[in-house]
């Protein structure tokens, strides 16, 4: 064997080369194979880290414009809402100033058919507590030619008449007062009797039994207790009873006094 080696060395050691060059040939190309697989890895681990790094930002982008546009639209929203409880102020003022013209104008009216001297007064309150319920305060006194027992009127319906009298103000008794009382007339039967106040509602007595009144007639002032002018409406009838030998009439006021805002004073 030994023999065989040392004749045949050279030949040996020319096969040992072409063996060492083609196992590092095959070692490159496996190197080289791994080496690809290696920086395809990588790419694609680039490749994902950059793509997931820009739906990041895509979506942070998007979200922050979105936040903008909400920003906007609420900032926007205000200034709408501010907008437009300026506009239904504005017209709430409006038909304030509308139903107060119609108002002054059906007292202007019913001013340029009487012939007496009349002034115009505001309610500024009602039923102060030294005096008890059943009265009003007019922001009118003696200042303007206002006296006491003057009656207050809201065109041709009766209010009351003024109890007391300051430079700037007076005092009106509802005609509801129990205290207030008024010569009157069935407007239909001309009947007569006296209409007493009874809290939230009217009774007018000593109508003589055979008088025809009924239910749903209308109550007007006779004109002749030096309270009241002739003609003006108290209310309507609602209910009938027998009273001693007489009868009386249960009137409903013509006016919720509560809604009233102005009114007119006769001072002569």
């Amino acid at each position: 064997m030994k023999k065989f080696f040392s004749k045949n060395q050279l030949f040996l050691s020319f096969i040992l080369i072409i063996a060492l060059i083609h196992l590092l040939s095959v070692t490159f190309d496996l190197a080289k194979k791994e080496n690809n697989y290696t920086t395809k890895l990588m790419l694609s681990i680039n490749y994902g880290s950059g793509a997931f790094a820009n739906y990041v930002k895509d979506g942070v982008r998007y979200y922050w414009d979105h936040y903008i546009d909400l920003v906007d639209t609420s900032v926007e929203n205000s200034r709408l809402k501010a907008k437009l409880q300026e506009m239904e102020a504005q017209e709430l003022m409006l038909t304030e100033i509308r139903l107060e013209n119609e108002r002054l104008r059906s007292l202007l009216n019913y001013r340029s058919s009487f012939k007496g001297e009349v002034v115009g007064a505001r309610i500024i309150g009602s039923s102060p507590s030294l005096v008890g319920p059943g009265f009003l305060i007019i922001d009118k006194g003696s200042s303007s030619g206002i006296n006491e027992g003057a009656p207050v009127l809201n065109n041709v319906r009766a209010i009351g008449t003024v109890h007391s009298v300051n430079e700037k103000t007076s005092l009106v008794m509802l005609m509801t007062n129990p205290s207030s009382v008024a010569d009157a007339l069935v407007q239909r039967s001309r009947a007569r009797g006296i209409v007493a106040g009874a809290g939230n509602h009217y009774v007018m007595k000593y109508i003589e039994q055979e008088k025809d009144i009924i239910v749903g007639d209308k109550i007007i002032s006779s004109g002749k207790d030096n309270v009241f002018p002739k003609n003006i409406v108290i209310g309507t009838v609602i209910r009938i009873e027998p009273d001693k030998g007489l009868q009386k009439a249960i009137i409903k006021p013509v006016i919720d006094v509560s809604r009233v805002e102005e009114v007119l004073i006769h001072l002569n």
